[in-house]
């Protein structure tokens, strides 16, 4: 058995329009990963993701507590121990899976990752887990309750099938994914079932001379044609290069045809609502970062988001020190902007203060 994972103390503050004073919280965030080395095919693994809120923060959400205790998945491995008004704490069981692996075949059953997303901001192809660029706190990412079997078919193909049960028949998810590589590119396929929509895409992941080139896109068509629904095209491309002295840049757009066109900024990334049909609210979506490595030990990181709908602006700079083998310290700004009332405000601006203790 090996165990692995991390304690983390993140003090925020919260700059909301119309409230005269800053609001204030604190997150105490531990992790443990547990991995079964069964046999020399078969492995399991657990992992627990355990957080504790305080402040003033969760006093402005009366539902906090159940807010953040909802969980995408057909079992509820999840339990809020703590739920007061300036206190919530709460656990959940992200990854419970077992695994055959050999050198053609790899079957998963349960809580897992299933990653079929290419570009690093926006994945439609990631049918099953999508996840919120903006929760910068949980580098692992959601799981799904499902099955999945990876078949390597020689060294540069490979086809996956997997699938997803729902609560209901509406919130079933199915698909087949086929990669390969030709003109030093690799190339995918998917094809399925995606709740109450048909989804097919695709995407691509090679190089323009020292340049990164990244894509994919999904199509989802409704099974049945009702007064809400409607058909969606989200497509997604990315561009990265790392030049000398350190400094990497990348830019990403993304489209989406059916857009909701409705932010909440309140209560920052804790309340969005993401699948792979609405990645983002917004019809066309840029995303740029400027990064350089300042030492050995030291980052800085420039990130924002913009769209031209109500001009929405998202300026995330992040500075990462790695104060030691095992300990590392982030200061982490997300600030939102944008057109309310004929005129350009900020709507909220967070500042975060991170430490991190791995083991």
């Amino acid at each position: 058995m090996e165990l692995k994972g991390y304690v983390k103390d993140m003090q925020s503050t919260y700059f909301i329009k119309g409230v005269d004073e800053s609001i204030s919280s604190n997150l105490i965030h531990n992790r443990m990963n547990f991995k079964f080395n069964i046999a020399s095919k078969f492995s399991g693994r657990i992992e627990i993701r355990n957080r504790i809120f305080i402040g003033e923060l969760i006093k402005q959400f009366p539902d906090f507590g159940q807010t953040i205790n909802r969980y995408d998945g057909l079992f509820d491995l999840s339990y809020l121990w703590i739920d007061e008004e300036s206190v919530v704490a709460q656990s959940v069981i992200d990854r419970l899976l077992l695994e055959y692996s050999d050198e053609k075949w790899d079957i998963t059953l349960g809580r897992q990752r299933i990653n079929w997303g290419i570009t690093n901001v926006w994945n439609p192809n990631d049918i099953f887990n999508a996840f919120n660029y903006l929760d910068f706190d949980y580098e692992e990412r959601p799981g799904s309750d499902a099955i999945r079997i990876q078949h390597n078919i020689n060294s540069s193909s490979s086809c996956e099938l997997a699938y997803k049960p729902g609560k209901t028949k509406d919130e079933n998810t199915a698909g087949f994914l086929y990669k390969f590589n030709n003109w030093q590119y690799d190339f995918q396929f998917l094809g399925g079932i995606y709740h109450t929509d048909y989804v097919i895409g695709g995407g691509w992941a090679g190089s323009i001379k020292d340049m990164g080139f990244k894509g994919e896109m999904s199509y989802f068509i409704p099974m049945k044609n009702t007064l809400d629904s409607a058909e969606t095209f989200n497509f997604s491309i990315m561009a990265d290069r790392t030049f000398k002295n350190d400094w990497y840049l990348s830019i990403t757009t993304l489209y989406n045809s059916n857009p909701t066109n409705t932010f909440a900024v309140n209560g920052g990334f804790y309340n969005s609502n993401i699948s792979a049909k609405f990645l983002f609210p917004f019809r066309y979506n840029f995303q740029a970062t400027v990064m350089k490595t300042i030492t050995p030990i030291t980052t800085f990181n420039f990130s924002f988001v913009y769209s031209p709908e109500k001009n929405t602006l998202i300026l995330i700079p992040t500075y990462s020190w790695n104060v030691a083998t095992n300990f590392d310290l982030d200061f982490i700004v997300q600030s939102y902007s944008a057109e309310q009332a004929n005129a350009y405000q900020n709507l909220l601006t967070e500042i975060h203060v991170r430490g991190r203790w791995s083991f």
